[in-house]
């Protein structure tokens, strides 16, 4: 892993951060030896910035002389799991849209240029909508693509119109037999995290179910963004 040297910011900071990045599944403890191996850098550089992470408490060193991840990355995981990795703010409410609409019910994210589920909840039906949490779909199409993209300011077709309804539909747009239908949710009234999605067979997204499920899907949420709330 040689230093980058287009990288931008502190150099004493990027090679700490590089530092922490030698350390995998297959290298839990590293030698200092080891860190300037792989990062191509001098054993005393490596030593003193080394030093300076374990009064932090970012690495730790163990009997051997050598190191391993410490306790702070373990508290900063802690403090991202309840803000960011909201899942259980919103895992029962997609349980609640699902039981009422007999239909899945899907969290998500953009992830570079794609977006991902990272929660769903599917409904007690042989016939229905299957998402695997995780996988990659295309920005640009789908009721949730059309919301990531719009308030992620990406190019997308009736940006403003998404952006003034506060919702998208989408009818056979990926597959002929899928409808959808989305709305955003955000932390905050500034911070936009995601799309709160029914999905199904296009069949039962007539005008009349359509309505109902964009109502429950604006009910929920009101009540997952003040559960945000209480997790600032």
């Amino acid at each position: 892993m040689k230093s980058n040297k287009n990288i931008i910011g502190v150099d004493a900071v990027n090679k700490a951060l590089e530092i922490l990045n030698c350390f995998t599944e297959k290298n839990e403890s590293l030698s200092i030896t080891k860190i300037a191996n792989i990062t191509g850098d001098h054993k005393s550089r490596i030593s003193r910035i080394s030093k300076s992470l374990e009064n932090f408490g970012y690495i730790r060193k163990i009997r051997n002389g050598e190191f391993k991840i410490g306790h702070s990355i373990s508290r900063l995981y802690e403090i991202y799991d309840s803000s960011f990795n909201f899942k259980n703010s919103i895992k029962s409410e997609l349980d609640l849209i699902s039981a009422k609409t007999n239909e899945t019910a899907s969290f998500f994210v953009k992830q570079k240029e794609s977006r991902i589920c990272i929660q769903t909840s599917e409904p007690n039906k042989i016939i229905k909508h299957s998402i695997q949490i995780g996988t990659k779909k295309p920005l640009n199409k789908g009721s949730s693509g059309h919301i990531l993209s719009s308030y992620n300011d990406l190019q997308i077709e009736n940006k403003e119109t998404i952006l003034k309804q506060g919702y998208s539909m989408s009818f056979g747009e990926r597959d002929r037999e899928i409808a959808s239908i989305s709305v955003p949710i955000f932390r905050t009234k500034k911070q936009f995290l995601g799309a709160l999605t029914i999905t199904g067979h296009i069949s039962n997204f007539n005008k009349k179910n359509c309505l109902n499920f964009l109502n429950i899907l604006r009910s929920s949420k009101i009540k997952i963004e003040k559960k945000l709330d209480k997790i600032q």
